[in-house]
């Protein structure tokens, strides 16, 4: 069974959480106390209001802030957020029994009353702890309780029943859990359903540990299992379980001392018994070093003692501690794309925020060009930054962000690292310039007084514990996108009617590719965005990406393929749909969306290439992943998760664009977007920017007579060709409405309908004397 221990009896510890699982979640009262409905929904959203929504960056320990974030709060809301404290708290056996107890004590002593520390569910048996959280648990507490207080809110919106049926089964309990927004980051994912189904989930806080023990157990690659659902996990986990117990005889614990190394190496076994002096790490290094210092003035190649050097390297960082127990790290090394670097560098990326050095914050070790020094770096991508600001904006941009990090970070990095870029490459490439520059904190490891196992070990865990720092402070953003957005949102902005709005949304979800199209004006794009937030339920940036093709766009821009790398070489690089698929793939619980604007402007062909399957709605997740042009020979075969939706963009009105080929037409649903003249919601608007009713009758009355007519003529033109009611939308108040009209007909509409009636120009001088009288 799951929650089987060889340690010691954790009885009392599980009858707790069983109590706490009735008493609390099922029926909303308090575990440690007689009060009855303190769970419930009006005190949930209080603490959302207090705690959540009020992120507090300043100093002081995490008790401190979190007293001035409920201050003034109401006896029930202090009393819950002890009782969140002891929930989050029962799993963790790396914090011991009196810090928990004291702290829970001390949160219920700010509502005026006292707990009894003899409570028998403030006991050390209770309070002794199932299994080690890592430090990241304590480090990321406010974002762990965050998401307690959001999924029980929700929980707490459905019915009574629904509450006890989710509560009732392991796997839809895992299954609901798994679907709220920000689960996938989560440790809580992990613990919430061992605590309440302890025969059913193991007492694993790390979907890291869950991959590594089923890939040793189970005969599949970490690949295969990371792209599988929690849910096939933990099922995968229970039989694997049932299977070895019943081989043995007895109950099985994955951390045991004779299972444990079977999925879980560390560095002293697998590199001391090689080198035997407890220098891995130096040894690897040097090796690398050695090995690529000689084979740089001959050709490029990544083959012979290079790759042996780099591969034993990347092995001793993987098994690490600090590396090995955040499955979210993933080790790079490079040594140059086609051509030598004069920089080698070995990044460590957390694919939470990066997969790539050219973007987002990541750790990396960054050699010397005379290989005299290495540093160990806490660093910023600065491709992407110059290729949208420029050198000069990217260099101020970076240097906004060091600053601006250094201070949350400095407690954690302490005297370890130099909190500066104070580090000399000893070359003069702009790359180099670049890493220098981008650095937030840095230690040097010269080549002749390398560190030991122990010493970089330690230097690992502290560096990874600013990463989590960084990554995990919320921004402005980050707080706007707990605000939820649906329909009724959209509907504020739009003209569309709500049963238009909901069939597009249906048709989407089932087709996961959607094109909307129609002539200028429309308002495709100012629906698109709208329409992809309602499907993310959420105004969250981070899960929308916007792209537009052109003539000159092309695979290698979309996909992956060689780019400039600064140094007078080429560099294998990710393009946007490629990164964003591997984005969505790490947090399969949420939507995410790609709209492309212009779809058809691009030769589609030879921008999605082997897409042109992959993006079918039923050839979506790991089972239809393919092996694509510019795979690396270790990487997995690529496919397109099932959380990503495609929304694309039409113009249906510009002669000089391609028409899109039946292969791609039976892959999207096409909605064709109308004009909204004879919307209420138009006037409303035109109202409200002090255009006179005379002057609204006019525009509606004129344009209806000149879109009838274009549609009517069915030769030349047709109804894909009637003007939209964007032209006549503006933005402001405006304040001589006649002059604007004027404008509007003389300077947007009349040069479209000169190119509409090219072979008749009279036609479209006489709609435009027709439209100013």
């Amino acid at each position: 069974m799951s929650s089987y221990s060889p340690e010691r009896d954790k009885s009392a510890l599980y009858s707790a959480a069983r109590a706490w699982a009735k008493r609390s979640l099922l029926d909303s009262g308090s575990i440690l106390s007689d009060t009855k409905g303190l769970w419930r929904s009006e005190v949930l959203d209080e603490l959302d209001k207090r705690f959540v929504q009020n992120y507090d960056e300043g100093e002081g320990t995490f008790i401190q802030k979190l007293q001035g974030q409920l201050s003034g709060g109401s006896t029930e809301c202090y009393q819950l957020m002890a009782e969140l404290m002891w929930a989050s708290n029962l799993f963790p056996s790396n914090i011991g029994p009196a810090t928990k107890r004291q702290n829970v004590m001390q949160i219920w002593s700010w509502s005026g009353s006292d707990l009894r520390s003899d409570s028998t569910f403030l006991s050390d048996e209770v309070l002794t702890g199932i299994g080690s959280a890592g430090t990241a648990y304590n480090t990321h507490r406010w974002r762990e309780l965050s998401f307690a207080i959001n999924i029980l809110r929700e929980l707490r919106k459905r019915e009574p029943t629904e509450q006890r049926e989710i509560l009732a089964d392991p796997w839809r309990f895992l299954e609901w859990l798994r679907s709220q927004p920000g689960a996938a980051q989560r440790q809580l994912l992990h613990i919430l359903p061992h605590l309440i189904f302890p025969d059913t989930f193991e007492r694993i806080s790390s979907g890291g540990d869950k991959v590594k023990i089923l890939t040793a157990f189970a005969g599949e690659s970490a690949q295969v299992w990371r792209n599988r659902s929690p849910i096939e996990v933990d099922k995968a986990l229970l039989q694997l379980r049932q299977s070895l117990e019943s081989e043995a005889g007895s109950p099985i614990d994955f951390y045991s001392s004779e299972l444990r190394p079977r999925w879980r190496a560390t560095p002293s076994t697998q590199h001391d018994v090689a080198d035997g002096s407890g220098r891995g790490f130096a040894s690897a290094l040097e090796s690398f070093l050695e090995a690529y210092g000689a084979a740089r003035s001959g050709p490029f190649t990544t083959s012979g003692p290079v790759s042996q050097a780099m591969r034993q390297l990347r092995q001793w960082l993987e098994s690490s501690e600090p590396i090995a127990s955040r499955s979210s790290i993933k080790v790079k090394i490079s040594v140059g794309q086609g051509g030598w670097t004069k920089t080698p560098w070995i990044a460590l990326l957390d694919e939470r925020v990066t997969t790539s050095t050219q973007r987002g914050i990541y750790i990396v070790f960054l050699v010397a060009e005379d290989l005299s020094v290495t540093y160990l770096t806490l660093n910023q991508g600065m491709t992407d930054l110059v290729a949208r600001m420029g050198q000069r904006g990217a260099v101020e941009e970076m240097l906004r962000v060091a600053a601006a990090s250094r201070p949350l970070i400095a407690e954690t990095i302490a005297d370890q690292f130099a909190a500066n870029n104070e580090i000399d490459l000893k070359s003069d490439t702009s790359a180099a310039r670049n890493y220098e520059v981008g650095t937030i904190a840095q230690i040097a490891l010269p080549k002749d007084s390398l560190p030991d196992d122990v010493q970089i070990t330690r230097d690992l865990a502290t560096l990874l514990a600013a990463y989590d720092r960084l990554i995990e402070v919320p921004q402005a953003e980050d707080l706007s996108e707990l605000a939820s957005y649906g329909i009724d949102q959209a509907l504020e902005d739009l003209f569309l009617e709500r049963a238009e709005l909901e069939r597009m949304l249906e048709i989407w979800k089932a087709k996961k590719n959607l094109i909307l199209q129609g002539a200028p004006g429309v308002g495709k794009s100012f629906i698109a965005r709208r329409l992809a937030y309602c499907l993310v339920g959420a105004k969250d940036p981070k899960r929308l990406q916007v792209v537009q093709f052109h003539q000159s766009y092309s695979y290698e821009d979309f996909i992956r393929g060689y780019r400039p790398d600064g140094e007078a070489g080429f560099r294998l690089q990710d393009g946007i749909f490629f990164e964003f698929c591997q984005r969505a793939a790490r947090d399969q619980g949420r939507p995410y969306v790609l709209i492309v604007d212009e779809i058809n402007r691009g030769n589609l062909s030879k921008i999605l290439g082997e897409l042109m399957l992959l993006i079918e709605h039923d050839k979506r997740g790991g089972e239809w992943s393919m092996r694509l042009p510019y795979m690396r020979p270790d990487e997995p075969d690529f496919f397109v998760p099932k959380n990503l939706y495609l929304l694309g963009m039409m113009n249906t009105a510009d002669r000089s664009l391609s028409l899109v080929d039946y292969a791609l037409r039976r892959r999207f649903s096409f909605v064709s977007m109308e004009p909204q003249f004879g919307s209420s919601k138009f006037r409303e608007h035109l109202a409200g920017n002090g255009i006179p009713a005379s002057l609204a009758d006019r525009i509606v009355g004129r344009m209806g007579e000149l879109n009838q007519e274009i549609g009517a003529d069915r030769i030349n033109l047709g109804p894909g060709f009637r003007i939209g009611h964007s032209f006549f939308c503006p933005g402001e108040p405006v304040a001589d409405p006649d002059r604007w009209y004027d404008w509007v007909v003389r300077t947007e509409i009349y040069p479209l309908l000169e190119e509409y009636w090219f072979d008749d120009p009279t036609k479209a001088d006489g709609w435009r004397e027709r439209l100013l009288s």
